[in-house]
């Protein structure tokens, strides 16, 4: 027996002692193998069964802390070919174990992607992009964590679930299994069109990015428990555009009962974007044309639309003279209505919800005061945040909290908060580029994660030791939001906060 060999026998042998006083989640296949890569940060040697097959993923985090990350595991089969613009489609299983070690692609955007984004260039984009990342802490077989769905900003068109920032372990180690969601984007995610509609069984097209959001919180109900999650406490959250895609998921019906809670953070814009089925059948009937391939009949024109690649479909769809434009349809099955005229008559779900910004964003809170004055509530409790927290040298400078700088917070990311995108909407001249990172950032970070996760755990954002955040109602003195900056504040006044 060579050296190398003793030692790591050495090495296991002691993982073992250690190991029969910690359970091995649920999941996986117990062996020594695995306690030696959690020692060494190398690949996780054992899988984790989903309904499809076996996923094997890796470890990061401090010893601990760790966290296991499964990357790119598919929730649907690849809406390529005949199924692009078709509902999403169940995934073909596999044999042998899957290595769940590296990002799916991006879904086809703009390329390269925005810098906004990281600038992915075009070949880390393509349609095969239905995949969800799944993060966990847990460490016992007992484990049921409340799980947080993230759904990713940058509207209907941009961005992916596979951005770094949204999967690095500090909110999971606040004691939550978080799962991210890359779904279809643009006229290849939300077109509608009449041969799409005729061939549908629900006489219903568009919205095919959103169904595929259903699926993944499917493919949760369906698979979590084995990543220690626990299905019957789900939050979907999302900021902006993930906002939005919150809010469409709490007004289908085809969503209900897939989650529990929501939070939507800087996403009631996104209220009034819906297009009546046909008017949204138009828009893509502008874009068959753009595409050179109208015909008056609607199936032949939908064949050859097909035909194209995605890159000449992205970049016709963008061009300003398309007469398309990404937005939801109400399309009578999936959004029998308006989003706005759905959350006006209370038939959304019924779940405790969480609603913010930050507080530059001044038509963003008029929107949120419009919304909890007009719209009819349903019974569940309903709390508010303005996030006011900025680094102190941008807050010296003059900087008021941005669109999404509660995104690096939340995240734990703070120390990418530079490179975060909301920044480039926001910077002045001259705005130093260090932001100033301190002890109050690290403080409003931990915080943000914990008050986060006990809403995902408990539908109630009361930390003890943090802070007690009362419900929102929209009356005089009743109307108590969160101030989420150094010390943190429970005030009451929303309403008339952003007049």
């Amino acid at each position: 027996m060579n050296w190398n060999s003793i030692l790591r026998f050495r090495l296991i042998g002691v993982i073992l002692a250690l190991a029969l006083s910690v359970a091995i989640p649920v999941g996986y296949v117990a062996a020594a193998e695995m306690n030696v890569d959690l020692m060494i940060g190398k690949k996780v040697a054992d899988p984790i069964r989903t309904d499809a097959g076996y996923v094997a993923g890796t470890i990061i985090g401090d010893i601990g802390k760790e966290v296991r990350i499964y990357r790119g595991i598919p929730y649907a089969a690849p809406p390529v070919g005949d199924l692009r613009w078709k509902p999403p489609q169940v995934v073909t299983p596999w044999t042998g174990i899957r290595e769940c070690t590296k990002f799916s692609l991006w879904a086809p955007q703009a390329f390269p992607g925005s810098i906004l984004f990281g600038g992915i260039t075009e070949k880390d984009m393509g349609e095969d992009c239905l995949y969800v990342n799944v993060q966990t802490p847990v460490k016992r077989t007992t484990d049921r964590l409340p799980v947080m769905v993230w759904f990713h900003g940058g509207g209907l068109t941009t961005s992916s679930g596979n951005f770094l920032s949204y999967n690095l372990p500090s909110l999971p180690q606040h004691g939550v299994v978080l799962v991210t969601v890359s779904h279809r984007l643009g006229a290849i995610g939300y077109m509608a069109h009449p041969a799409l509609t005729a061939e549908s069984a629900n006489h219903a097209s568009g919205n095919y990015g959103q169904l595929d959001q259903v699926a993944a919180l499917k493919w949760v109900q369906r698979n979590i428990e084995a990543f220690g999650g626990d299905p019957d406490c789900v939050t979907i959250f999302g900021q902006s555009g993930g906002g939005g895609k919150v809010s469409w998921l709490l007004a289908s019906p085809l969503a209900k009962g897939l989650f529990h809670r929501a939070i939507i953070e800087a996403g009631s814009q996104y209220m009034g974007k819906t297009k009546s089925l046909a008017d949204a059948e138009k828009l893509g009937k502008n874009l068959a044309a753009k595409l050179g391939v109208s015909n008056a009949d609607a199936a032949v024109e939908l064949a050859a639309m097909r035909a194209k690649t995605w890159q000449n479909i992205i970049t016709n769809s963008l061009a300003t003279d398309s007469g398309y434009s990404t937005l939801y349809t109400a399309d009578g099955w999936s959004l029998p209505e308006a989003l706005e005229k759905i959350f006006l008559t209370g038939k959304q779900s019924d779940v405790p919800l969480m609603i913010g910004a930050g507080r530059a964003e001044k038509a963003e809170h008029q929107n949120i005061q419009l919304w909890a004055d007009a719209f009819l509530p349903p019974t569940s409790d309903l709390y508010v945040y303005v996030f006011s927290h900025v680094p102190t040298n941008w807050r010296n400078f003059g900087l008021e909290a941005y669109h999404g700088l509660e995104v690096a917070y939340q995240f734990g990311t703070i120390d990418k908060i530079y490179n975060h995108y909301g920044i480039l909407f926001a910077a002045p001249a001259g705005l130093p580029k260090d932001p100033g990172i301190d002890w109050m950032d690290e403080y409003i970070a931990d915080a943000t994660m914990s008050i986060w996760a006990q809403f995902a755990e408990t539908g109630k954002p009361t930390v003890l030791g943090i802070v007690r955040w009362p419900t929102f109602e929209p009356q005089f003195g009743k109307d108590k939001y969160l101030d989420i900056v150094y010390p943190l504040k429970a005030k009451s006044g929303y309403m008339d906060l952003f007049r």
